[in-house]
């Protein structure tokens, strides 16, 4: 029997390669939600458009490139987090 998986953005919920998704695990510590001993934490797959949309660098060719790359994205994760959580229905409020 033939098994198909299919594997989508959680951002712009479009289908894409297994290959072609870049997970962010947002991690907790401290977190205890009713009935639930550990929260693992919120796994999200994000397509390279979006991260391009959301100012990552996805290729980068020379040593130089990627240097620079780490640093923009770093930069943009710490920036882009909550619009991340948000684009998945995962809103913070007091």
């Amino acid at each position: 029997m033939a098994k198909t998986e299919v594997y989508t953005c959680d951002i712009c919920k479009q289908s894409k390669s297994r290959d072609d998704l870049a997970k962010i695990t947002v991690r907790t510590e401290g977190i205890h939600i009713k009935n639930h001993v550990n929260y693992s934490g919120l796994q999200i797959d994000v397509c390279p458009d979006c991260l391009r949309k959301k100012g990552f660098v996805v290729e980068a060719k020379t040593k130089e490139e990627i240097e620079q790359a780490k640093k923009q994205n770093e930069v943009s994760l710490e920036d882009k987090i909550y619009d991340f959580l948000s684009d998945m229905g995962v809103v913070f409020t007091e």
